[in-house]
């Protein structure tokens, strides 16, 4: 896979949204195009100094862009492996009112993969992702992705935070790819409050989480289903969710469900690997250090008419989390609504609606 390195000729158009915040000295930008995206994202990884990137509501394309091209890029330099970077999706035009929904949508068009995010072996940055969607991502390249990546291949601390994002018709003929791809050596990475639904791996899985020995990785309140793995014999191939390594891998609060391959697996762990705490499974492979509170069944979900996972009045997801969750489970949903409007946090990435989930719309 190959990585658009330019700076596109939306470089000036960008630099003159380019802010600067006296408070905290970071570099803001605000980005209304996938090219204007891009070039954030490719000034930010090297400019020796923390980021922001507001992102506009809508679509962002880069119809420029070569088949087999990674859409948007961040490759972090030496230079800025201390700097921090958030990257948030849902705002408006001139990136000064963040609306509660709809995210900022990446569509890769299916020309290549989607978003990667390439820490240094010293990263110690602090990475955060929100309110974005990535769809139609592709790759054909083994051992790839095509919707998201984030890795960090030293043993230094990072801290990485992927909330509300949903990745979404992606799909991968690479063999042993993953639509989402975290892998982690150091620190701490959370994925929480997110969607991956309704893309095809071959011979990978959906989701697929490896903790190095020093690195510790986060999977809460998430909803991995209707993913497909094409390869019609690999042993290796899940669907659904791979979680594997010699790390730190805890799971809490997940939805993993429908998620349909050669092995028909909704979450495969490496044996001794993961502690699993009041997740929904519907298939399970491999034998976590710790499984507590796992149910199954049907999960009685639906899709909306803007293909967010909602729960029906009668769900078991209703009210039964866990009330602890490792790095906290913010304070919204996917759909930007208080993570907790019941008795208790519902499991999965969105929250039962009290009020329109009983009749009052």
């Amino acid at each position: 896979m190959t990585f658009d390195r330019s700076r596109p000729a939306l470089f000036a158009t960008v630099l003159g949204m380019l802010l600067t915040s006296g408070a905290s000295n970071a570099a803001m930008f605000c980005a209304t195009t996938g090219d204007q995206l891009a070039t954030a994202l490719n000034t930010a990884d090297s400019n020796n100094t923390d980021d922001e990137i507001r992102v506009s509501v809508g679509f962002k394309t880069r119809p420029g862009l070569g088949n087999g091209q990674t859409r948007w890029v961040y490759l972090e330099a030496a230079s800025d492996a201390d700097n921090d970077l958030i990257l948030t999706g849902g705002w408006n035009a001139a990136c000064t009112t963040k609306f509660p929904s709809p995210p900022s949508q990446l569509d890769a068009e299916l020309g290549g993969s989607g978003l990667d995010i390439q820490l240094t072996a010293n990263s110690v940055a602090a990475i955060t992702v929100s309110d974005i969607e990535i769809l139609r991502g592709y790759t054909n390249t083994s051992f790839n992705f095509s919707g998201l990546r984030v890795t960090s291949p030293g043993a230094a601390t990072p801290l990485v935070m992927l909330d509300r994002v949903r990745v979404r018709n992606s799909g991968s003929d690479g063999d042993s790819s993953g639509i989402v791809r975290l892998e982690l050596n150091g620190g701490n990475l959370t994925l929480r409050n997110s969607q991956i639904s309704q893309n095809r791996s071959f011979s990978g899985a959906s989701l697929i989480a490896n903790a190095g020995a020093g690195g510790e990785i986060n999977v809460n309140n998430n909803t991995v289903i209707d993913n497909t793995d094409s390869e019609p014999n690999a042993a290796g191939a899940v669907g659904g969710v791979s979680l594997f390594g010699a790390g730190i891998i805890n799971a809490y609060n997940n939805v993993f469900f429908d998620n349909t391959s050669s092995n028909s697996s909704d979450l495969a762990v490496a044996s001794g690997v993961g502690v699993l705490s009041n997740n929904h499974i519907g298939i399970l492979r491999g034998t976590p250090a710790a499984n507590a509170n796992r149910t199954q069944g049907d999960p009685r979900i639906t899709f909306n008419n803007s293909w967010y996972t909602v729960l029906a009045a009668n769900s078991p997801l209703r009210d039964s989390g866990s009330t602890f969750v490792p790095t906290g489970a913010g304070a919204n949903d996917l759909q930007n609504q208080p993570r907790v409007q019941g008795a208790r946090i519902d499991r999965g990435a969105v929250e039962f609606d009290q009020m329109f989930g009983n009749g009052f719309e």
